[in-house]
């Protein structure tokens, strides 16, 4: 049978609320299981099918971070990608075609953690990998490009902020040419400012966040090609909310076409928090009218990851404002994952983190009672598009619930899973 693309099917979405059922693409599940422990969560994906992530270990005594062969479950004997000192923990964030990964791992005394650039389908290299920092105690890796340049975050001499950074191609954090800036935000003690970079394209754009000044609030923010952060032009604005409420926006990825997502707040103080998803035009700002991409039903959804065809993923709550599903987004609408895989699967899809340009897509979910990484792979036939409730959201049933180490623990207040809380531990 013939491949349909991704995208043609999703375009049926202009028919997905008029009819109880549409055609969208089926999808394959692989389990990428562990690195010999309880638990593993996948984070990014490259063109190749290799997947970058972090698992427990036999034991569950430390957390590592892990690559695999492409499109292959992690290998205990050889994807573990170690530490910058040796009996210690490390998480991957980032792969770019080459296998290089990009992520933080802790130094000797477990207490500094620094960001790390692997070479080409090697482990890390505690003599050649560490990125160092901007004058602070501690980095952290995010994203790289095909050019070895990685973008994160990093403590500013004095640990009196936190700064973006963007590093030249393959070398280490540079403080006097990699500092990114910020939107001009400071607040005791962090009088340096903050700013955090989350993804970086083939241009060298950065996407990420940044306190700023009047309001004093946080903006997401998206740089010229290999250019610090500039408050005139880079701040991407947010959606609107209540006179009595500040507008707020995370940036968390960028595609080749400079399109921006992440989530910003909505509506009022009052009530849950509510926030949304969002995808922007090529280089603008965040369009209210536009760019806002819905949740599946509850009242809030976050978009982690964009391909170069704009497809998002990401993970948003249910109508109940309990359930965490994972979805894509294509098309112009949103789709759960859960309903796109195989009925009887034994999976629930809690969250997506990473899409490549073949729309496969990796993050984290549960498997028969199980937290593990995933791999969804597009497969040769369509699926029936389950029915849909009146507001747009899928209709889904609530799954058995066990705990979830979410991949930034600190977004979300939960204190689930303790070690990914610590390697949070010192920011705001």
């Amino acid at each position: 049978m013939k491949r349909i693309a991704p995208l043609s099917i999703l375009g049926c979405s202009g028919l997905l609320f008029a009819a109880s059922t549409c055609f969208a693409q089926m999808y394959t599940v692989t389990d990428l299981g562990t690195l010999g422990g309880s638990q593993s969560l996948a984070n990014g994906i490259n063109a190749s099918g290799q997947v970058v992530g972090w698992s427990y270990t036999a034991g569950d005594n430390f957390i590592h971070a892990f690559r695999t062969a492409p499109n292959s479950p992690i290998n205990p004997g050889s994807d573990d990608l170690h530490t910058l000192a040796g009996v210690s923990e490390s998480v991957a964030y980032g792969i770019n075609d080459s296998g290089q990964v990009a992520g933080v791992s802790f130094l000797p005394g477990n207490k500094v953690e620094h960001a790390f650039r692997t070479a080409p389908n090697k482990s890390i290299n505690p003599a050649k990998d560490d990125l160092g920092t901007l004058g602070g105690t501690s980095s952290y890796g995010y994203g790289i490009n095909s050019s070895g340049q990685v973008v994160g975050v990093s403590l500013i001499t004095g640990n009196l902020g936190e700064h973006a950074f963007r590093t030249a191609a393959n070398s280490p954090i540079n403080p006097n040419t990699d500092d990114l800036g910020t939107l001009g935000g400071a607040f005791s003690p962090f009088v340096g400012g903050i700013s955090y970079a989350q993804g970086i394209n083939e241009s060298g754009q950065v996407v990420g966040w940044s306190l700023c000044i009047n309001p004093l609030s946080d903006h997401a923010f998206r740089t010229a090609p290999n250019s610090s952060i500039n408050p005139a032009t880079d701040d991407l604005g947010a959606f609107p909310r209540t006179p009595d409420v500040i507008p707020t926006s995370y940036g968390y990825g960028i595609n080749v076409l400079g399109q921006a997502i992440g989530y910003s707040f909505v509506g009022g103080a009052t009530g849950p928090p509510t926030l949304h998803a969002f995808r922007t035009a090529p280089n603008s700002s965040i369009n209210p009218a536009t760019d806002d991409l819905g949740t599946l039903g509850g009242v809030q959804s976050y978009a982690q990851s964009i391909n170069a065809s704009g497809q998002v993923v990401g993970y948003s709550f249910l109508s109940d404002n309990s359930t965490v599903h994972a979805f894509l987004y294509g098309g112009g609408a949103i789709y759960d994952l859960n309903t796109l895989i195989p009925p009887g699967s034994g999976w629930e899809l809690v969250a997506a983190y990473g899409i490549n340009d073949a729309a496969q897509i990796v993050g984290e979910g549960i498997h028969n009672s199980q937290v593990r990484a995933f791999l969804l792979t597009t497969s040769d036939e369509p699926v029936v598009q389950q029915p849909t409730n009146a507001d747009e959201s899928s209709v889904s049933a609530t799954m058995e619930v066990v705990p979830v180490c979410w991949r930034d623990a600190r977004l979300h207040g939960s204190p689930a899973c303790a070690r990914q809380l610590q390697f949070q531990s010192w920011t705001r």
